[in-house]
């Protein structure tokens, strides 16, 4: 599919779109609520959804939870001992295989280093806690919003689900979910119905796969055990509805939630050996700042085109042949692996291709082309199937591609050579046997990719943030039960991003001044607000533009405590605090822990934890 910059109207659809901005009045409610459904909300429902997916109810402390973190802290504190005693020296050795850092969590606990004082910390830290009441008014939801959650949640009726793009909240009927379902799963090119749960065969094959790479020395002890999960979960399908392409009617895009399923460690030691080789294909591109680094330095002339393409549904269309084929190319053109353990990782791809079975609605799948959304090796396999194919054609179309970058199934070009030029070119690219089917759009004006609208203006190319027209205000409300730090740092980093994207100041002043007005409607101080928007204001954009140097991170010295964030926060700290100098009466840990203890928070539970994943509850 192509799209020009001016596409002549047809007739009747004048009358077509105004009856439609009526419906979208009925359909989407404030705050970003898409209610697909016959029944309205009501205005406490309507309460509670605003809030957003990533708005955390109020938690309260529980003694138990706390007294599990502090066996854990204590454990660290005892490894800590321990190595500090027999320190390990790990001499440089020639590896043959490449090998990853992966592994299981120590279950190793040197109990004989519990000193008196860790035991006395922990005691005095109990003995508080258990004193400590639930402060009063600390609920950020009423008892009638927290009813209204645990129906919202328990309704077998409706379907709750973010939207795919634009941060909204969707409301489903359950029958329209199913239907949608079964929709994509009838797709016999993709999915195929299996008559039984065939997980313990399919776990017996990986468990062979494994050990005959762990004979080989290709994957060592700690890989081995890592990768061999002994109790894996069954994945799950289920779709987030894309409201970008339909309003009323969205289609599904299709995602496996395979976490703990028999290949997901599997997945994650594969993407690990392909990651190195994707960043290194021609047309990768990493992120938003990348692509603003390279138009700095296209000069724009009259001839010149802007042209993005979107692959229609790369994840699902790839062909296991044409996918592992791509990634053998890359894999040997590489000249890092040896020759068997290229084999192997290949094996290994095809493995959880092959068997890439889910469980929905009572019924089991196996999905027979392409890879799953979802798996964690999934974006740099469809990496490395485009790369493959583009090299087909980059190097002899070199003098009309002023730009080629890519950003998975996203494709951005600055296109030399007129209108008549690149339709054949396009013509050209969608005439291949891999099934890529690429929708484009180009203008001489304006384009949109990623979160950047691009445009020329007195000749020069210019950027500032494009916001979709689903876009709405997900920014989380200040009375979530989240760490006050990390919600205070919310603003500056969207004035930052806004600052980033923007060439000119005055798109700035506007981009901001919505973003400003967004956070007031969330609770933020509106003095803070416009203190951070103007620091960020006079920052250099060429600063925020520079790619900063990777710092590989070394294991801190200290053993932080760490705790799930409840409403009691602010007390725990000062209690960990007040008996920290026990701690460092210890002769041993007096050398590594510093005067202040670290803390570190979990994030509580979120809306969408509670409403939104029943797919992981049948």
């Amino acid at each position: 599919m192509v799209t020009g910059e001016k596409t002549p109207p047809r007739r009747g659809c004048r009358g077509r779109r105004i009856r439609r901005r009526k419906e979208e009045g009925k359909t989407q409610q404030d705050g970003g609520i898409f209610n697909l459904t016959d029944t309205p909300l009501t205005d406490i429902e309507v309460k509670v959804l605003q809030k957003g997916m990533k708005y955390a109810p109020t938690k309260h402390m529980n003694l138990f939870d706390m007294y599990i973190d502090l066996q854990k802290f204590k454990k660290n504190l005892c490894l800590k001992k321990y190595f500090l005693k027999n320190p390990i020296n790990r001499p440089s050795t020639f590896q043959f295989y490449h090998h990853t850092n992966l592994k299981e969590k120590s279950t190793f606990f040197p109990k004989s280093l519990i000193s008196q004082e860790i035991n006395t910390f922990e005691e005095m830290i109990m003995t508080d806690l258990s004193k400590l009441k639930a402060p009063t008014k600390s609920n950020n939801l009423t008892s009638k919003e927290r009813d209204v959650l645990k129906k919202l949640a328990s309704n077998d009726k409706i379907e709750i689900k973010p939207a795919d793009k634009g941060g909204g909240t969707v409301i489903m009927s359950t029958e329209y979910y199913r239907n949608e379902s079964n929709r994509i799963l009838n797709d016999e090119n993709t999915y195929r119905k299996l008559n039984k749960n065939p997980g313990k065969d399919i776990q017996d094959k990986f468990v062979q796969y494994l050990e005959e790479g762990h004979v080989l020395g290709i994957l060592n002890d700690q890989e081995f055990r890592y990768l061999k999960i002994e109790h894996p979960k069954i994945p799950v399908f289920y779709f987030l509805p894309k409201i970008h392409k339909d309003l009323f009617k969205p289609p599904g895009r299709p995602i496996i939630s395979g976490i703990g399923s028999v290949s997901s460690r599997l997945s994650e030691y594969i993407d690990h050996q392909l990651q190195p080789f994707v960043i290194n294909t021609t047309a990768h591109l990493k992120n938003t700042t990348e692509i603003l680094n390279i138009l700095n330095y296209i000069k724009w002339e009259d001839d010149l085109l802007l042209v993005t393409s979107d692959v229609q549904s790369l994840y699902t269309i790839i062909p296991h042949r044409n996918g592992l084929e791509a990634t053998e190319h890359f894999l040997k053109k590489g000249e890092i692996l040896q020759p068997e353990q290229i084999v192997f990782i290949l094996e290994g791809i095809r493995l959880i291709l092959e068997n890439n079975y889910f469980y929905s609605q009572g019924d089991f799948y196996l999905q027979v082309n392409g890879t799953a959304m979802g798996s964690r090796f999934a974006p740099s396999y469809a990496n490395l199937f485009m790369a493959f194919w583009e090299e087909s054609f980059l190097s002899e179309h070199q003098n009309n591609l002023v730009c080629y970058k890519r950003y998975i199934d996203d494709i951005f070009l600055i296109w030399k050579g007129g209108i008549h030029t690149l339709e054949v070119f396009l013509e050209e690219l969608n005439r291949n046997e891999r099934g890529i089917v690429l929708t484009t759009t180009w203008s001489h004006e304006r384009i949109n990719f990623l979160d950047l609208s691009i445009f020329i203006e007195d000749g020069k190319i210019k950027t500032e943030t494009f916001f979709k027209k689903v876009d709405v205000n997900s920014f989380i409300e200040t009375t979530s039960c989240h760490l006050p730090q990390w919600l205070d740092g919310i603003p500056k980093s969207q004035f930052l991003r806004v600052r980033r994207n923007c060439t000119d100041l005055d798109a700035y002043d506007i981009q901001s001044d919505k973003l400003r007005t967004d956070f007031l409607e969330k609770g933020y101080d509106q003095d803070k607000l416009e203190y951070t928007r103007n620091e960020v204001r006079s920052i250099e954009r060429a600063n925020l533009l520079k790619v900063k140097p990777k710092i590989e991170t070394q294991f801190a010295a200290d053993v932080p405590f760490i705790f799930s964030y409840n409403a009691q926060n602010q007390p725990i700290r000062k209690l960990i605090k007040k008996y920290w100098p026990i701690l460092r009466k210890d002769p041993l840990l007096k050398e590594i822990l510093p005067e202040k203890p670290r803390m570190i928070c979990r994030g509580a539970g979120n809306l969408k934890m509670k409403i939104a994943q029943k797919h992981t509850k049948k």
